[in-house]
């Protein structure tokens, strides 16, 4: 049964004139509530081109603020100033466990951005995931190429059109700038441009709307069986 989440995303301003901010943590409301906020180890893997020169700065706000967590005080309204402030509450539905959306809003919001190895793990081994699928089950209908442009290049060999596909997250904005560069404005009829989106929690950005404005196609493929139902589309 799906039940309703109520979150808010925790946010650092390094510039208290600027509305540039970092997401540093999730707060996750109801009878229940949890509060997360990075560790003082991944702030030191957190790299924004806003925190130049700011990092003693920053680390010192992070372990203030995971005190406030120990403390069971994040949410007082007192401890609320400038360079530390909370979002909108936001919603989303799943079936999902509390614990297992908690973790996925994290990752959505903050882990992406963590130079860890365990993102680029799941992204190299979702990629493999697809070739094994593709060679065991879909070879009498597309043919696969390697690009240096794109993650791969298919072709359908019916019909003679090509999917140039990238594995990445909606939510990391270098995933989906790097697809925006490198799709062409100018297409070729029988040419598709895929975003094959990872995030397990997809939540309303802007970027949908870039995609729809480059002709980009956006599609899910956060598990095995997402990876099936997109090739079964693409040759339906």
């Amino acid at each position: 049964m799906r039940k309703i989440y109520e979150y808010q995303v925790v946010r650092y301003y390094p510039n208290e004139l600027s509305d540039e901010f970092i997401n540093i943590g999730v707060m996750l409301n109801g009878t229940n509530p949890k509060e997360r906020i990075i560790s003082e180890l991944e702030a030191k893997h957190l790299y924004c081109s806003v925190l130049i020169g700011e990092n003693k700065k920053f680390y010192a706000m992070v372990e203030y603020l995971n005190k406030l967590v120990v403390d069971k005080k994040l949410r007082d309204p007192y401890q609320y100033f400038h360079n530390f402030k909370f979002s909108e509450v936001k919603a989303l539905a799943s079936s999902a466990s509390e614990e297992v959306i908690f973790d996925e809003l994290f990752e959505t919001y903050i882990g992406y951005k963590l130079q860890s190895e365990k993102k680029s793990d799941r992204r190299i081994q979702l990629i493999q995931t697809s070739y094994k699928i593709l060679e065991s089950e879909f070879t009498d209908f597309i043919q696969v190429y390697k690009t240096k442009k794109f993650d791969f290049e298919l072709e359908h060999l019916k019909t003679q059109k090509f999917y140039h596909s990238n594995v990445g997250s909606i939510a990391n904005k270098q995933d989906v700038f790097k697809m925006i560069m490198e799709t062409p404005l100018a297409k070729q009829p029988k040419h598709q441009y895929n975003f094959l989106d990872i995030a397990t929690i997809t939540k309303e950005n802007d970027y949908k709307e870039r995609f729809d404005l480059n002709n980009i196609k956006l599609y899910n493929y956060s598990s095995e069986e997402k990876i099936v139902e997109y090739y079964e589309e693409l040759i339906a």
